[in-house]
């Protein structure tokens, strides 16, 4: 636990800034027509159009391979990947020192406007965005069906990487965004706070785990990462802005949400997406990978009931 303490004072001093809080800021873009969440989510034709390309700086967070195979015109790459630690504690987010040379050299600085893509799965995308947000970064949109959907209509494709002027990428890290160890255990009984498992139920129940122990935190509810999109004829597409606001309204507006996953992709999904209704939300840095490992941490695991 101390070192846990000492990483997030690493990030402050850092950081060189005052933690602050950001409101969101949507950025808008006109569409081919309206997604749930059309100030967040472009569909990708409006990016088959050059000079929409040009408005913004796109980043490709698939693997390298992939990129190189194919990408949108103009794409830069940023595998996801990189947001991770290096070693053996590769379940959390990349120190700061290094998440911003990575957005830096991507040409990011703190009012580019960047549209991000992955395969089409989503969470790729919606990690990168969450970190970028939880570094006080607010302009940043994801594309609706990825690069999957920007195939399947035969638009153009790149396979030269595309090289940005480096940019200098100032981080302002936002507490309110990223949960930790620490902050995950004071919220089991903390009232004000609820906790989502975004994993799914079968990691919920206890029937299969990415960790050495099985279950769930305790009081912590499941809404899966998958539910919020679906998939037809090998493209995804988000669910309507009313199924998605159905679907989490269980939770109370009022309060903090902790949403967790494995090792921080799924959760960034439901981050990006309660964050777009509203919530007051962060996501938990090492997820299930980090608490399941851990063995003085309180679990509940169904599995083990019966």
């Amino acid at each position: 636990m101390p070192a846990r303490i000492g990483r997030i004072r690493r990030w402050c001093v850092q950081c060189l800034v005052l933690f602050s809080i950001h409101a969101w800021v949507p950025l808008v873009l006109a569409d081919d027509g309206k997604t749930a969440f059309s100030d967040y989510v472009i569909g990708h034709r409006w990016l088959a159009e050059p000079e929409n390309r040009q408005q913004v700086l796109i980043l490709d967070t698939r693997p390298e391979q992939e990129y190189l195979g194919g990408h949108i015109p103009e794409a830069v790459n940023l595998p996801v990947a990189a947001t991770f630690g290096a070693g053996s504690r590769d379940d959390l987010v990349a120190p700061l020192n290094v998440l911003q040379e990575l957005f830096s050299k991507a040409g990011i600085d703190n009012q580019t406007k960047v549209v991000i893509y992955d395969s089409g799965n989503y969470i790729d995308a919606a990690r990168v965005a969450w970190i970028l947000e939880s570094l006080g970064h607010a302009q940043i949109t994801i594309v609706d069906g990825g690069f999957t959907a920007w195939q399947k209509d035969i638009l153009p494709i790149s396979t030269k990487p595309t090289l940005r002027t480096k940019a200098n990428f100032i981080p302002e890290p936002d507490p309110d965004r990223l949960a930790t160890m620490l902050s995950t255990r004071i919220a089991i009984d903390s009232p004000g706070v609820m906790i989502l498992d975004a994993r799914t139920p079968a990691e919920y129940a206890g029937e299969r785990s990415k960790a050495s122990r099985f279950g769930h935190i305790p009081t912590a509810i499941n809404i899966p990462w998958r539910s919020v999109y679906r998939t037809e004829d090998g493209e995804t597409r988000l669910t309507s802005e009313a199924e998605i606001r159905a679907m989490y309204s269980g939770l109370d507006p009022d309060k903090k949400v902790i949403t967790y996953c494995n090792k921080g992709k799924q959760s960034a999904l439901t981050h990006f997406i309660l964050r777009r209704l509203g919530y007051d939300v962060a996501a938990y840095d090492g997820s299930w990978v980090e608490w399941g490992n851990t063995r003085h941490l309180p679990i509940v695991n169904p599995s083990a009931e019966h």
